[in-house]
């Protein structure tokens, strides 16, 4: 049944609206603001605009009919339906018929209102849509198909990541551009859930409890019918579990028994660094995954300085691993820029053991609209009209906790009741009933929705997985361009198009970017005065460091409590990115000996009782406490963090005034520039305003700027060059010949070879002869060890690791491409059958000429 027969039938049923609990989308919206009229929670305008949403959808589907909707004072007057953009009439008496009239954003006449036309049916289109995002998946390796059971990747990319961090060495660091909707925490997860019955830990640090809960679900989800689970059926870590929980799961990490675990920076610098330590020194601490990894340096620099003291705490965790037992360290996002991944390798990177997966692609889902104001009142009805038009869930940003407030008031004074806001001063419990209201879904399953626009600042959407949100809307000018895509990156999550409508008023909008852009990097003479009270003021000395109080106040300064504080990280996080100190958290006390188990205690918990006002530093920078060295130093620093978040700001400029496609704009902003070349971004644009003024509508079901899909290279690690047959290897030979003689050595032994070989550290197999089915038993037997299976000779031809390619019975020579890899200096056991034939002189058998060439029973002895 349609969504339009079903809100028909809601009509007809009014006041008494009958819910179906399959439903799905607007009509489940529609059916919930109507529940809820009797309350007052729903506005006339909700109801017309939802109304509105439901007939648009019909009409790209063919179904153009209007529907009958009652005459009640809780439903919009006829004045009221034709302000929202529908035609009313009234057929006969007591009877109130409604269409609705296509409408998008103010576009210049000709191409322009062509594109936008065609752009906003695509839009209510939704899931069949002929623009939605597109994905070649590509066939699963083993150790995916083991440890998540899919059978495929969603994409090239996405398989390349896996690879690479399935195959990283211990204490090694991996730092992943994937592409929101490929996949990143898959990724994550498939190379901790490997080998169902190993112990071991893996930590994945999130910004915010709902992104915690979120991941909470879907792990709980893959392990429901796995051997190893976590003992308290809980993964996620957060701040209002019940204390006996937070016991368990302490001891479960300390133990190696919690297989994953979601929770916040400050968790982990704090109620769990003693677990977490433990865990690490005896070998239990496997991963350190750090999603939305863009926020180390943008949040760490300015008011969480977790984010940047776990730095401290993971380089502590691999000094203190058994040899081979170093955590692995993953950092992933869906948008690096060029200083976030130099903060990131600075800060959990390592030398010589630091790779970057670079699959970096943008949004294909939004299609931008800019409009400008001379005024606020002008904007406001812009935006208000705006919202009313189109499609729901939606998100109105804002960059002041006020101008939220304001817009709310606002919109329900203009009748929209189904709204609410959240900003960086909205606390858990208001955040919590906002988003379970706005998703229609809790910890506990689908609820009813109470809220279809959500107005919010920059600290709403992070980790907010809704998948069907439609519209995001700006009455604001963000500070920077990463913001502003971020924020706009909240729509089309499951790959429909969305629609980003931004509504600027320059004379307003601009000083408050512009202010909002450089308020919070402390002066460096500011700082040294920090920097020094701390200092002088420290708490104790320790063999690690020095223990500072976040508390401490510079002499002739009398700021509040917490503004204070905040001002302390600020300089502590840019004195750890001008590599003047290193930041740790503080060493957990151990009892001393004589001492009474009453002095044990109040030690214990004065410790716990101040332990998020202290933190560690260590001085890195022998000249430190030099006046002007410090100075000089974070003057150079802060001047490279104050030219790059100018340069934001101007990209975005450079955005709005639509003399160039949006996507070059962003393709600019988002390039890496590494010593072996540059990493650039996939450009994609759906409409902007500059493509919609200078080229005609690209064609049905095509984009602006169609994307190409990133394929980055499989990272071949320097420490897992593995070679457990190097003794039949002569200097500067890359292959080794590995030959069967029967077809009955071929079926028993071969298998019996690739899983030693697999046990030894070599992940990667390919060639005919060893297929899905054979690899994945392989992978099966070996448990832990993960098992690549290159099906498409995507190794074969890029992998610079060690390699084993299998041939089967009825091949009798080489390709090209295999030949090429054999005779490279690359590490390749090349398998095969004995008559297998040299290339070059196919007269004689490849054992013959090959120097390096034993027999298949000769190499399983050796293993």
């Amino acid at each position: 049944m349609s969504d339009w027969v079903k809100a028909k039938n809601l009509f007809a049923a009014w006041p008494e609206p009958v819910s179906d609990q399959e439903d799905r989308g607007t009509i489940v919206r529609l059916t919930d603001a109507l529940t809820a009229v009797k309350q007052g929670a729903t506005g006339w305008r909700d109801i017309a605009s939802l109304t509105r949403q439901v007939l648009l959808e019909a009409a790209v589907g063919g179904n153009t009919l209007p529907l009958t909707v009652p005459i009640d004072p809780s439903f919009p007057t006829l004045d009221q339906w034709r302000e929202v953009g529908c035609q009313g009439h009234l057929t006969e008496p007591g009877v109130l018929t409604v269409s609705a009239q296509s409408w998008h954003p103010n576009v210049p006449a000709g191409w322009a209102e062509q594109a936008a036309t065609a752009d906003l049916k695509e839009i209510h289109r939704g899931l069949e849509s002929d623009q939605r995002r597109h994905l070649d998946s590509v066939p699963g390796d083993p150790f995916w198909a083991a440890a998540l059971g899919y059978d495929s990747y969603y994409s090239i990319g996405q398989r390349q990541a896996a690879r690479t961090v399935v195959m990283a060495p211990p204490g090694s660091t991996t730092i992943v551009c994937l592409p929101t909707g490929h996949g990143k925490t898959p990724v994550a997860l498939a190379p901790t859930l490997l080998g169902d019955n190993s112990s071991g830990v893996s930590l994945v640090i999130v910004p915010t409890v709902v992104l915690a809960l979120d991941m909470e679900r879907r792990t709980r989800e893959l392990l429901s019918q796995r051997k190893r689970r976590s003992p308290s059926g809980r993964y996620a870590y957060t701040g209002d579990l019940p204390e006996d929980i937070k016991h368990q799961i302490s001891e479960d990490v300390r133990q190696g028994r919690q297989p994953v675990l979601f929770t916040s920076p400050e968790a982990v610098t704090t109620s769990l660094q003693k677990s977490l330590d433990d865990a690490a020194e005896a070998g239990q601490l496997r991963y350190v995954i750090i999603d939305e990894a863009h926020l180390v340096e943008q949040w760490g620099n300015e008011f969480r300085p977790a984010f940047q003291v776990i730095a401290g705490q993971r380089r502590n965790w691999i000094r203190r691993a058994p040899q081979g037992y170093e955590p692995r360290t993953i950092a992933m996002s869906a948008t690096l820029t060029a200083q976030q991944v130099e903060t990131l390798e600075n800060l959990f990177g390592s030398r010589d053991a630091t790779e970057i997966v670079w699959a970096s692609q943008l949004r294909s889902e939004p299609s931008y609209y800019i409009d400008t104001f001379a005024d606020e009142e002008s904007r406001r009805h812009a935006v208000l009209q705006a919202l009313t038009r189109l499609p729901k869930p939606a998100v109105l940003y804002v960059s002041r906790v006020e101008d939220a407030n304001s817009w709310v008031a606002f919109l329900r004074n203009t009748g929209f009741f189904r709204v609410t806001a959240v900003t960086g001063r909205s606390d858990q419990e208001a955040r919590r009933v906002a988003l379970e209201g706005w998703s229609g879904r809790s910890s506990d399953g689908v609820v009813p929705t109470q809220f279809d626009i959500v107005v919010g600042t920059s600290a709403f959407g992070l980790g907010v997985d809704l998948s069907d949100v439609k519209t995001i809307v700006h009455a604001c000018v963000p500070e920077t361009i990463d913001r502003y895509y971020q924020e706009v990156g909240r729509g089309g999550r499951d790959g429909s198009p969305s629609i980003a409508y931004m509504a600027i008023t320059p004379g307003l909008d601009l000083p408050i970017a512009e202010h909002l852009n450089r308020q919070s990097i402390i002066t460096p003479e500011l700082a040294w005065k920090r920097w020094n009270s701390m200092f002088q003021q420290r708490v104790s000395d320790t063999p690690s460091g020095y223990l500072l109080s976040l508390d401490s106040l510079p002499p002739h300064l009398s700021e509040g409590y917490e503004r204070n504080r905040q001002w302390n990280v600020r300089t502590l996080n840019l004195m750890v990115l001008a590599k003047l100190i290193e930041l740790k958290a503080p060493d957990s006390p151990t009892s001393r000996d004589g001492e009474s188990q009453a002095e044990w205690q109040e030690r214990l918990y004065t410790y716990y009782e101040t332990l998020d006002s202290r933190i560690s530093a260590i001085i890195i920078d022998g000249k430190t406490n030099n006046a002007k060295h410090f100075t000089d130093t974070l003057s150079s620093t802060r001047k490279k963090i104050l030219d790059a978040q100018i340069s934001a700001l101007d990209q975005l400029k450079r955005a709005i005034n639509g003399k160039q496609c949006i996507a070059d704009v962003l393709a600019d902003y988002y390039v890496l520039k590494r010593t072996a070349g540059t990493l650039i971004t996939s450009k994609a644009c759906r409409g902007c305003p500059y493509c919609r003024q200078n080229q005609p509508p690209p064609p049905p079901g095509e984009l602006c700027v169609t994307p190409w899909q990133p394929h980055p290279s499989v990272v071949a690690w320097a420490q897992q060059r593995s070679d457990p047959l190097a003794r039949y290897r002569s200097n500067g030979s890359g292959g080794i010949s590995i030959w069967w003689e029967s077809e009955e050595e071929r079926r028993s032994l071969v298998p019996e070879l690739i899983e030693g070989l697999c046990r030894r550290g070599i992940a990667t197999m390919g060639g005919p002869g060893i297929t899905q089915n054979i690899a994945h038993r392989i992978q099966k037997r070996t448990s832990s060890y993960p098992l690549v299976l290159d099906n498409d000779e995507d190794l074969l031809t890029s992998y610079p690791g060690p390699l084993v390619w299998v041939l089967d019975d009825a091949r009798s020579d080489l390709s090209n491409a295999e030949f090429w890899r054999f005779g490279s200096p690359e590490v390749t056991y090349l398998i095969h059958n004995r008559n297998l034939r040299h290339p070059e002189k196919p007269s004689n058998r490849l054992d013959e000429l090959h120097s390096d060439s034993i027999s298949i029973t000769r190499a399983l002895r050796s293993l």
